[in-house]
């Protein structure tokens, strides 16, 4: 395809019949003519392709040497003389050497254009020789998938709704008080632009051309898209084309039974100009929801500066800080079947209107963006029929999870009511309580009763809760734990026995806090992955080998790291040596070599400097006010009862504890404890990259000195 005679007539087309277009057909025009333009540069040809091993990095000079090979292997075997044999032995080498160094120049340079996980992960499958095989039942005929899985997934939505019948026939909602967000104001071209820009190149079968190719011509298309946004933000109206969905079937997990549709779940894929339209909506209502204050103080996902690891913090800290004042804790784990597929459009559509003040054109916007929605599941070439989406939010959109925050928020007052501590991360709900040994029977029933609580919210809200994948751990110290005689919750019919361990957030939480079952996992994951990187080592090339290590190894180590403060040194040993391996397979070393030489040359901090590290941030945050208030009310800055030089240093409180073990590894103890032990000249840094700076190089002179 001729890539500047495609952008010369994308320019023409916008700069004629897009000019000329009325507003009412725009969308429409802007889709067939880009489409037939694709058809004329790019036109469909169905050829048969011999299927043979991919080798991307086999070129011209590669081949002729090939051939060479395969002439004196030839000559040598003719003749049988020991000058052709040697030849033919070297040629081999070199043909070995050239084709090495040809897959580490291909790999390096794949490894180099990854800008995000998804591309980095495509790259290490087909460096690894992982097989893309996309499983399907196969007792069902090809050409009936689709409407198989279509109507299995429509129908299981129905299912849950039913069993949803709820006693209340009038519901209240909290009253909004501020300014309403009437109307969303019109986007620029500079916006929309940056916007595009950023936006990674996937592309939906619905779109005209492919986003990689519509980037190219970005100079010629902003004007039209722009007026194409523009439009739906000012009229409060989603065009029909904006609301469809393609659905792919996708396996939960590899190994599952195949022939068994409810181990699969439902993919859904948007428009690009849907998902720009999206993102313009969110920025304007993430503001209105900023400004008012609007915002639920104990959700952590889809808001700036939280994240699963502050949420971690946050539930841990009350684990840790109740076992350090001898009490044990129950910790409850909710799960939900299919939450974002069953949110009620009414119920939704008043939440954002009495109780986030969305009125006027934002709201009939709302409204429209949520009726007459459609889908339909596409496999290969087939497609189901067009099935109506008339309950929850669309899967895959920009603002299908916001919304659910949104119209889960009531469930923190819920939760509140009956005295627990809590914390949400998207559709994943803590609930946390705790006493002394003698009272906690009491905890017992206070918790089964908030869980109750939780359960007819949801069902007059047209959520489920699901019992059997609901998790329940008791907390403490070994000493408290023995004291406890009720080691299960009862919510409904069902009996939820109480867990040794819990996976958080991809974090494993132990009942005695210890984070041993964790960094086992940790160890055996980041082990995995190294013997499969040590396989391949030879095609790689020292920077290539780094960043693969960076992103399948450390990022594994370094994940919610904060957590494994104040640990015993042999737990972070175990870490460690983690860490010691991937520097020796970088560099090739063996296991003999010292490895504080080879930490220096990366350039990596140990374990140990690298909680630090995160710890000190953290510590940063709190005086920039950039942490999640959850975090910032359990720590105060130090204030001398009288004036002393101390008094101007940005220190941090350390509160009193009364264990080690657990007292002294929460983060209200260890973020003052790492921030008061940093240089005054670090803590007084004007800014975050300057402060990182010289945070890493205090620490790297502290490990390797």
């Amino acid at each position: 395809m001729n890539v500047d005679k495609f952008r010369e007539d994308v320019r023409v087309f916008a700069a004629s019949t897009a000019a000329d277009t009325p507003d009412t057909d725009l969308l429409m025009v802007f889709n067939t003519c880009l489409r037939q333009l694709m058809d004329s540069h790019a036109p469909l040809v169905t050829r048969q392709v011999t299927d043979r091993p991919s080798a991307p990095w086999m070129s011209e000079d590669i081949k002729d040497h090939k051939r060479l090979v395969r002439k004196w292997e030839r000559l040598w075997r003719t003749s049988g003389l020991t000058v052709h044999r040697q030849i033919y032995r070297q040629q081999l080498d070199d043909i070995k050497a050239l084709h090495t160094s040809a897959k580490q120049e291909y790999y390096t340079s794949r490894l180099a254009e990854c800008k995000d996980t998804k591309a980095l992960f495509s790259v290490t499958d087909e460096l690894f020789a992982k097989k893309k095989a996309t499983a399907l039942p196969k007792l069902i005929p090809p050409s009936e998938l689709p409407e198989t899985f279509s109507n299995f997934f429509d129908q299981k939505i129905s299912d849950i709704r039913k069993g949803l019948d709820s006693s209340k026939t009038q519901m209240s909602f909290a009253a909004f008080s501020g300014t309403p967000l009437t109307r969303f104001s019109p986007v620029s071209e500079k916006f929309v632009f940056e916007l595009i820009s950023k936006c990674a190149p996937k592309s939906c079968t619905l779109d005209p051309i492919p986003t990689s190719l519509m980037k190219t011509c970005l100079d010629f298309l902003v004007p039209v898209v722009t007026r194409i946004l523009n439009l739906s933000l000012q009229s409060g109206s989603v065009p029909a084309q904006f609301k469809e969905a393609v659905i792919t079937p996708l396996l939960k997990k590899p190994g599952l039974d195949t022939e068994c549709l409810k181990n699969y779940r439902p993919i859904s894929n948007l428009p690009f100009l849907t998902k720009l339209l999206e993102k313009c909506v969110l920025a304007q209502l993430q503001e209105h929801l900023l400004s008012n204050d609007l915002l639920d103080v104990h959700q952590s996902a889809y808001k700036k500066n939280h994240s699963t690891e502050t949420a971690l913090l946050y539930v841990t800290d009350k684990l840790l800080t109740s076992a350090d004042n001898k009490e044990v804790s129950v910790l409850a784990l909710l799960d939900l079947s299919a939450a974002f597929d069953t949110i009620d459009h009414d119920v939704l559509l008043k939440r954002l209107q009495f109780t986030f003040g969305i009125a006027d054109k934002a709201f009939q916007w709302f409204v429209s963006y949520l009726s007459e929605r459609f889908q339909r599941v596409q496999i290969g070439q087939k497609e189901s029929s067009p099935v109506p989406l008339k309950h929850g939010v669309p899967q895959g959109s920009v603002l299908g999870p916001v919304l659910f925050t949104l119209y889960t928020q009531d469930l923190s007052d819920v939760i509140s009511r009956h005295g627990c501590e809590h914390h949400k991360y998207a559709d994943d709900t803590q609930i946390e309580d705790s006493a002394p040994p003698s009272d906690f029977p009491k905890v017992v029933k206070n918790t089964e009763r908030c869980i109750e609580s939780v359960k007819d919210w949801m069902i007059d809200n047209k959520l489920k809760l699901n019992d059997s994948k609901t998790e329940v751990m008791l907390s403490g110290s070994r000493h408290a734990l023995n004291q406890i005689d009720c080691t299960s919750l009862t919510i409904g019919d069902t009996q939820i026995v109480s867990q040794t361990a819990v996976k958080d957030l991809g974090v494993y939480l132990d009942s005695a806090l210890t984070m041993q079952k964790h960094i086992s996992f940790v160890c055996k994951c980041a082990f995995f992955e190294l013997r499969k990187i040590s396989s391949v080592r030879s095609f790689l090339t020292l920077q290539a080998t780094v960043q693969l290590v960076s992103s399948l190894i450390l990022s594994r180590l370094d994940y919610c790291n904060s957590l494994l403060a104040g640990l015993p040194t042999e737990e972070l040993d175990r870490l460690q040596r983690v860490q010691n391996s991937a520097a020796r397979l970088i560099l090739q070393k063996s296991k003999k070599d010292h490895v504080t030489p080879l930490l220096t040359t990366l350039h990596w901090l140990p374990m140990k400097y690298r909680i630090e590290y995160k710890l000190a941030l953290l510590g940063y945050r709190c005086f920039e006010k950039s942490l999640p208030p959850y975090l910032s009310h359990s720590l105060s800055i130090y204030e001398p009862s009288r004036s002393l030089r101390s008094s101007s240093e940005k220190l941090l409180r350390i509160p009193k504890t009364r264990t080690k073990t657990f007292g002294e590894r929460t983060f209200r103890y260890q973020i003052p404890t790492v921030w008061n032990s940093l240089p005054s000249s670090i803590r007084d840094s004007s800014s975050l990259s300057s402060f990182k700076t010289q945070l890493k190089t205090y620490l790297f002179r502290k490990a390797f000195a």
